[in-house]
């Protein structure tokens, strides 16, 4: 109630907010998930003499995916070293 003894039409203390938390959690996958798609596309270009993806998908790993996955990485040096071993790889299909 407000201050003349009548119930103040603007109090929200008890109504929930209707858009929910300012900031939605985001969504972090599990580590091992990422270890083991980084591990199947290292294991396909390990195998392939040319790149076994056409051009576009190349361009979308090499753009998004790759980036994406070693940031969800929790170490920062595990991360580095899948970025070494992939632009290893990388390296040896852009000269065949």
């Amino acid at each position: 109630m407000g201050k003349s003894g009548t119930a103040d039409l603007f109090e929200t203390a008890a109504q929930p907010d209707l858009f929910g938390p300012a900031v939605a959690p985001g969504y972090t996958p599990d580590p091992r998930h990422v270890r083991n798609r980084l591990a199947e596309m290292l294991a396909a270009m390990q195998a392939a003499e040319r790149w076994p993806w056409e051009a576009v998908m190349v361009k979308l790993y090499r753009g998004t995916v790759w980036p994406y996955l070693y940031e969800k990485l929790p170490d920062r040096e595990e991360a580095a070293r899948w970025r070494q071993l992939i632009d290893a790889e990388i390296a040896r299909l852009e000269v065949a």
